[in-house]
């Protein structure tokens, strides 16, 4: 088994608290501001929250990687931190597993900084040579989920 971590960090000029209410109260709407996102609905699997969030999870459709199974695993409202696995059909065959962890900062009223780590485990021979690559592949999404984000919050204007 290989872990390939990739983490990010990223300003908003939004308040922690309209950042933290997109991903929990709203978490089934990632489709509206999550590039690659085409659609997102409740997960029938998890009809409650877990520990105090909103949803327990959802169901997406990603272009590249088909239908994603995401299930909220971690929730702490007091440290605004969501964590979420990720399941799909089109993530290659050494993937053993895959995870999002989401905290949210206060830096100011009117401004937040997210945080973003994404995990990703890897099994077999194949896994460990492909772990370089897989590595870049979440660094996209590690760096571009906030960045989409971002821009959704700073141009909605939201609450």
């Amino acid at each position: 088994m290989t872990i390939v971590t990739k983490t990010s960090t990223t300003s908003v000029n939004a308040s922690a608290s309209d950042v933290w209410e997109e991903l929990d109260s709203h978490f089934l709407d990632i489709s509206k501001w999550a590039g690659g996102v085409t659609s997102s609905v409740p997960n029938p699997a998890t009809p409650t929250g877990h520990s105090g969030s909103a949803h327990g999870g959802r169901i997406c459709d990603v272009d590249g990687i088909g239908t994603t199974d995401e299930r909220i695993t971690n929730f702490d409202a007091d440290t605004r931190t969501l964590t979420y696995s990720i399941r799909a059909e089109g993530l290659p065959f050494f993937v053993e597993g895959l995870q999002n962890t989401w905290t949210v900062r206060a830096d100011g009223p009117d401004r937040s900084v997210i945080d973003v780590e994404i995990v990703g485990t890897t099994k077999g021979i194949v896994g460990k040579l492909a772990a370089f690559p897989f590595g870049r592949m979440l660094g996209k999404g590690a760096d571009g989920l906030p960045a989409d984000l971002k821009s959704y919050l700073e141009q909605q204007n939201p609450t």
